[in-house]
Protein backbone atom coordinates (compact mmCIF):
# COMPACT_ATOMS: atom_id res chain seq x y z
CA UNK A 1 0.00 0.00 0.00
CA UNK A 2 1.48 3.42 -1.14
CA UNK A 3 2.39 6.02 1.83
CA UNK A 4 0.95 9.38 1.04
CA UNK A 5 2.18 12.75 2.71
CA UNK A 6 -0.65 15.05 2.94
CA UNK A 7 0.30 18.64 3.75
CA UNK A 8 -1.73 21.33 5.27
CA UNK A 9 -0.87 24.35 6.89
CA UNK A 10 -3.97 25.86 9.75
CA UNK A 11 -4.84 29.07 11.12
CA UNK A 12 -7.66 29.72 13.14
CA UNK A 13 -9.42 26.48 11.51
CA UNK A 14 -11.77 25.55 14.50
CA UNK A 15 -14.95 26.04 12.55
CA UNK A 16 -14.29 22.62 10.05
CA UNK A 17 -10.75 21.56 10.30
CA UNK A 18 -11.63 18.21 12.16
CA UNK A 19 -13.78 17.33 9.26
CA UNK A 20 -11.21 17.91 6.82
CA UNK A 21 -8.82 15.88 9.23
CA UNK A 22 -11.72 13.47 9.15
CA UNK A 23 -11.95 12.84 5.50
CA UNK A 24 -8.39 12.37 4.87
CA UNK A 25 -7.81 9.80 7.38
CA UNK A 26 -11.02 7.62 5.80
CA UNK A 27 -9.00 7.63 1.96
CA UNK A 28 -9.65 4.21 0.83
CA UNK A 29 -6.62 1.66 0.28
CA UNK A 30 -3.99 4.44 0.58
CA UNK A 31 -1.77 4.79 4.00
CA UNK A 32 -2.27 8.29 4.71
CA UNK A 33 0.27 10.96 7.35
CA UNK A 34 -0.89 14.24 7.68
CA UNK A 35 1.54 16.87 8.35
CA UNK A 36 -0.19 20.27 9.14
CA UNK A 37 1.95 23.10 10.31
CA UNK A 38 0.09 25.78 12.24
CA UNK A 39 0.66 28.87 11.57
CA UNK A 40 0.04 30.86 14.82
CA UNK A 41 -3.26 30.16 15.47
CA UNK A 42 -5.13 31.25 18.40
CA UNK A 43 -8.28 29.49 18.53
CA UNK A 44 -9.35 26.34 19.31
CA UNK A 45 -7.19 24.76 16.05
CA UNK A 46 -4.55 22.82 17.71
CA UNK A 47 -6.47 21.20 20.51
CA UNK A 48 -8.98 20.04 17.43
CA UNK A 49 -5.72 18.49 15.67
CA UNK A 50 -4.68 16.94 19.10
CA UNK A 51 -7.65 14.66 18.96
CA UNK A 52 -6.22 12.71 16.41
CA UNK A 53 -3.88 11.31 18.11
CA UNK A 54 -2.41 8.37 14.79
CA UNK A 55 -1.26 9.54 10.99
CA UNK A 56 -1.13 13.44 12.19
CA UNK A 57 1.94 14.95 12.76
CA UNK A 58 1.64 19.17 13.85
CA UNK A 59 4.21 21.88 13.63
CA UNK A 60 3.48 24.43 15.95
CA UNK A 61 4.91 27.92 14.32
CA UNK A 62 5.10 31.45 14.09
CA UNK A 63 2.35 33.70 11.63
CA UNK A 64 4.05 33.53 8.23
CA UNK A 65 1.45 33.63 5.45
CA UNK A 66 -0.01 30.37 3.76
CA UNK A 67 3.07 30.78 0.67
CA UNK A 68 5.48 30.45 3.32
CA UNK A 69 3.64 28.60 5.46
CA UNK A 70 3.27 25.29 2.80
CA UNK A 71 7.18 26.22 1.67
CA UNK A 72 8.08 25.19 4.82
CA UNK A 73 6.00 21.78 4.76
CA UNK A 74 7.23 21.16 1.05
CA UNK A 75 11.38 21.79 1.84
CA UNK A 76 10.81 19.78 5.06
CA UNK A 77 12.95 16.67 3.85
CA UNK A 78 12.30 14.78 6.68
CA UNK A 79 8.80 14.01 5.64
CA UNK A 80 9.31 11.66 3.15
CA UNK A 81 6.47 9.57 1.16
CA UNK A 82 5.90 7.75 -2.19
CA UNK A 83 3.56 10.36 -3.21
CA UNK A 84 2.69 13.95 -1.84
CA UNK A 85 -0.44 15.65 -1.42
CA UNK A 86 -1.80 19.49 -0.28
CA UNK A 87 -4.71 20.11 1.86
CA UNK A 88 -6.70 23.23 2.64
CA UNK A 89 -8.24 23.08 6.49
CA UNK A 90 -11.56 23.07 5.59
CA UNK A 91 -12.48 20.91 2.55
CA UNK A 92 -13.97 17.83 2.45
CA UNK A 93 -12.67 14.72 0.46
CA UNK A 94 -14.19 11.83 -1.06
CA UNK A 95 -12.90 8.79 -0.03
CA UNK A 96 -11.49 7.76 -3.26
CA UNK A 97 -9.99 11.06 -3.92
CA UNK A 98 -6.33 9.89 -3.21
CA UNK A 99 -6.79 6.28 -4.88
CA UNK A 100 -7.79 8.13 -7.93
CA UNK A 101 -4.88 9.88 -7.89
CA UNK A 102 -2.51 6.87 -7.57
CA UNK A 103 -4.15 5.16 -9.90
CA UNK A 104 -3.78 8.25 -12.66
CA UNK A 105 0.08 8.78 -11.30
CA UNK A 106 0.89 5.17 -11.19
CA UNK A 107 1.01 4.99 -15.42
CA UNK A 108 3.31 8.15 -15.38
CA UNK A 109 7.23 7.41 -15.83
CA UNK A 110 9.33 10.70 -14.52
CA UNK A 111 8.18 13.96 -13.11
CA UNK A 112 4.10 13.70 -12.26
CA UNK A 113 1.51 15.82 -10.94
CA UNK A 114 -2.55 15.13 -11.06
CA UNK A 115 -4.83 17.73 -10.22
CA UNK A 116 -8.47 17.56 -10.52
CA UNK A 117 -11.98 19.15 -10.87
CA UNK A 118 -13.72 19.44 -7.46
CA UNK A 119 -17.16 20.68 -6.37
CA UNK A 120 -17.77 24.71 -4.97
CA UNK A 121 -19.68 24.45 -1.85
CA UNK A 122 -20.99 26.86 0.89
CA UNK A 123 -20.34 26.45 4.46
CA UNK A 124 -22.87 23.99 5.15
CA UNK A 125 -21.40 21.64 2.06
CA UNK A 126 -24.57 22.38 -0.39
CA UNK A 127 -23.20 22.33 -3.55
CA UNK A 128 -23.04 25.52 -6.32
CA UNK A 129 -20.84 25.07 -9.42
CA UNK A 130 -18.12 22.61 -10.46
CA UNK A 131 -15.06 24.75 -9.98
CA UNK A 132 -14.00 24.12 -13.30
CA UNK A 133 -16.08 23.94 -16.61
CA UNK A 134 -16.84 24.54 -20.15
CA UNK A 135 -18.38 27.74 -21.68
CA UNK A 136 -19.87 29.82 -19.06
CA UNK A 137 -18.03 28.62 -16.14
CA UNK A 138 -16.13 30.98 -14.14
CA UNK A 139 -13.18 28.86 -14.15
CA UNK A 140 -12.46 27.13 -17.50
CA UNK A 141 -10.50 23.59 -17.61
CA UNK A 142 -6.88 24.43 -16.44
CA UNK A 143 -4.98 23.61 -20.16
CA UNK A 144 -1.91 25.22 -21.34
CA UNK A 145 -0.95 25.49 -24.80
CA UNK A 146 2.76 26.30 -24.01
CA UNK A 147 5.33 27.34 -20.96
CA UNK A 148 4.44 30.58 -21.79
CA UNK A 149 0.88 30.32 -21.42
CA UNK A 150 1.13 28.41 -18.15
CA UNK A 151 3.56 30.72 -16.46
CA UNK A 152 1.18 33.50 -16.90
CA UNK A 153 -2.20 31.46 -16.09
CA UNK A 154 -1.03 28.54 -14.23
CA UNK A 155 -4.62 27.95 -12.16
CA UNK A 156 -4.12 24.57 -11.17
CA UNK A 157 -5.44 24.70 -7.08
CA UNK A 158 -3.73 23.04 -4.44
CA UNK A 159 -6.39 21.06 -2.36
CA UNK A 160 -6.67 18.81 -5.62
CA UNK A 161 -3.04 18.14 -6.31
CA UNK A 162 -0.91 14.72 -5.55
CA UNK A 163 2.58 14.53 -6.62
CA UNK A 164 4.81 11.50 -7.01
CA UNK A 165 8.31 11.17 -5.41
CA UNK A 166 10.12 12.20 -8.98
CA UNK A 167 8.19 15.44 -9.01
CA UNK A 168 9.06 16.40 -4.82
CA UNK A 169 12.57 15.86 -5.77
CA UNK A 170 12.66 18.39 -8.32
CA UNK A 171 10.77 20.95 -6.66
CA UNK A 172 13.58 20.40 -3.26
CA UNK A 173 16.37 20.61 -5.14
CA UNK A 174 16.06 24.54 -4.88
CA UNK A 175 14.44 26.62 -2.64
CA UNK A 176 13.83 30.10 -3.29
CA UNK A 177 14.27 32.27 -0.37
CA UNK A 178 10.44 33.17 -0.17
CA UNK A 179 7.84 32.38 -2.01
CA UNK A 180 6.89 34.54 -4.82
CA UNK A 181 3.91 32.88 -5.52
CA UNK A 182 1.14 30.64 -3.91
CA UNK A 183 2.70 27.11 -3.62
CA UNK A 184 0.25 25.39 -5.87
CA UNK A 185 1.69 27.68 -8.39
CA UNK A 186 4.98 27.16 -7.77
CA UNK A 187 5.04 23.55 -7.72
CA UNK A 188 2.33 23.53 -11.28
CA UNK A 189 4.84 25.78 -13.02
CA UNK A 190 7.95 23.58 -11.95
CA UNK A 191 6.31 20.00 -13.25
CA UNK A 192 4.81 21.37 -16.27
CA UNK A 193 8.70 22.24 -17.23
CA UNK A 194 10.01 19.04 -16.37
CA UNK A 195 7.36 16.16 -16.44
CA UNK A 196 3.64 15.77 -16.59
CA UNK A 197 0.54 17.13 -15.32
CA UNK A 198 -2.55 14.61 -15.43
CA UNK A 199 -5.88 16.78 -15.15
CA UNK A 200 -9.24 14.72 -14.23
CA UNK A 201 -12.37 16.51 -15.09
CA UNK A 202 -14.21 14.35 -12.53
CA UNK A 203 -14.83 16.38 -8.92
CA UNK A 204 -13.17 14.06 -5.66
CA UNK A 205 -13.83 17.05 -3.35
CA UNK A 206 -16.01 19.80 -1.84
CA UNK A 207 -14.30 22.97 -1.93
CA UNK A 208 -16.20 24.76 1.05
CA UNK A 209 -16.33 28.74 0.91
CA UNK A 210 -17.32 30.68 3.65
CA UNK A 211 -16.27 34.38 4.86
CA UNK A 212 -13.05 33.24 6.08
CA UNK A 213 -11.32 31.49 3.26
CA UNK A 214 -8.08 32.43 2.51
CA UNK A 215 -8.51 32.04 -1.30
CA UNK A 216 -11.95 31.63 -2.89
CA UNK A 217 -13.22 29.63 -5.59
CA UNK A 218 -16.01 32.49 -6.06
CA UNK A 219 -15.64 34.98 -8.74
CA UNK A 220 -17.48 38.20 -7.89
CA UNK A 221 -17.73 40.66 -10.35
CA UNK A 222 -16.03 44.07 -9.52
CA UNK A 223 -16.56 47.45 -10.28
CA UNK A 224 -14.32 49.53 -13.39
CA UNK A 225 -12.93 51.44 -10.67
CA UNK A 226 -12.41 48.11 -8.67
CA UNK A 227 -10.68 46.78 -11.65
CA UNK A 228 -8.67 49.94 -12.38
CA UNK A 229 -7.17 50.04 -8.86
CA UNK A 230 -6.33 46.49 -8.81
CA UNK A 231 -3.80 47.51 -11.93
CA UNK A 232 -2.49 50.62 -10.29
CA UNK A 233 -2.11 48.64 -7.23
CA UNK A 234 -0.25 44.96 -9.03
CA UNK A 235 3.36 44.26 -7.55
CA UNK A 236 5.46 43.03 -10.84
CA UNK A 237 5.40 39.32 -9.76
CA UNK A 238 5.78 37.60 -13.11
CA UNK A 239 9.47 39.66 -13.23
CA UNK A 240 10.56 38.11 -10.11
CA UNK A 241 8.94 34.94 -10.80
CA UNK A 242 10.95 34.54 -13.54
CA UNK A 243 14.23 35.44 -11.71
CA UNK A 244 13.63 32.98 -8.82
CA UNK A 245 12.98 30.06 -12.03
CA UNK A 246 16.55 31.18 -13.82
CA UNK A 247 18.74 31.39 -10.53
CA UNK A 248 17.16 27.67 -9.05
CA UNK A 249 16.58 25.82 -12.26
CA UNK A 250 18.63 27.21 -15.44
CA UNK A 251 20.22 24.63 -16.20
CA UNK A 252 17.40 22.04 -16.78
CA UNK A 253 14.98 24.59 -18.63
CA UNK A 254 14.48 24.68 -22.42
CA UNK A 255 16.59 26.57 -24.04
CA UNK A 256 13.51 28.50 -25.75
CA UNK A 257 11.91 28.91 -22.52
CA UNK A 258 15.27 30.13 -20.88
CA UNK A 259 15.23 32.73 -23.40
CA UNK A 260 11.79 33.84 -22.74
CA UNK A 261 12.45 34.02 -18.85
CA UNK A 262 15.36 36.12 -19.18
CA UNK A 263 13.55 38.62 -21.48
CA UNK A 264 10.86 38.42 -18.12
CA UNK A 265 13.60 39.15 -16.05
CA UNK A 266 14.83 42.35 -17.93
CA UNK A 267 11.98 43.99 -17.23
CA UNK A 268 11.02 47.15 -16.64
CA UNK A 269 13.57 47.51 -19.57
CA UNK A 270 11.98 48.99 -22.41
CA UNK A 271 13.88 46.31 -24.91
CA UNK A 272 12.18 43.36 -22.66
CA UNK A 273 8.80 45.38 -22.64
CA UNK A 274 8.67 45.67 -27.13
CA UNK A 275 9.61 41.83 -26.80
CA UNK A 276 6.70 40.68 -24.69
CA UNK A 277 4.32 43.59 -26.03
CA UNK A 278 4.51 41.93 -29.82
CA UNK A 279 4.88 38.40 -28.71
CA UNK A 280 1.70 36.67 -29.73
CA UNK A 281 1.96 34.53 -26.93
CA UNK A 282 1.59 36.95 -24.09
CA UNK A 283 -2.09 36.84 -24.71
CA UNK A 284 -5.25 36.30 -22.24
CA UNK A 285 -8.95 34.47 -22.91
CA UNK A 286 -9.91 37.53 -23.97
CA UNK A 287 -9.25 40.65 -26.20
CA UNK A 288 -10.30 42.68 -22.90
CA UNK A 289 -7.92 40.66 -20.50
CA UNK A 290 -4.93 40.95 -22.98
CA UNK A 291 -4.71 44.65 -23.30
CA UNK A 292 -4.69 45.03 -19.62
CA UNK A 293 -1.70 42.45 -19.76
CA UNK A 294 0.36 44.49 -21.98
CA UNK A 295 -1.07 47.62 -20.21
CA UNK A 296 0.84 45.99 -17.00
CA UNK A 297 3.89 45.11 -19.00
CA UNK A 298 4.27 48.84 -19.88
CA UNK A 299 3.84 50.01 -16.44
CA UNK A 300 6.20 47.66 -15.37
CA UNK A 301 3.67 46.04 -12.90
CA UNK A 302 3.98 42.28 -15.36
Amino acid sequence: MYKVAVLMSSYNGEDYIFQQIDSILNQRDVNVQIYIRDDGSTDRTLRIIERFKENVTVFRDENVGLKNSFGSLIWDKSIKADFYAFSDQDDVWDEDKLLTALAALSECDGVGMYASNQRVVDANLNFIKPLYGEKGNDLPFPEYKNFKDCFLHCNYFGNTLVLNENAMEVIRSYRPSSMIVQHDTWVSIIVYMFGNIIFDSTMHSSYRQHRKNAVGGLVESSSVFKKFNTVVNKQPIYTELANVLIKGYQKQIKLDDLKWLHIVARLPQWTAKVQLIFDKDVKDKSIYKTIVLKVLIILSKF
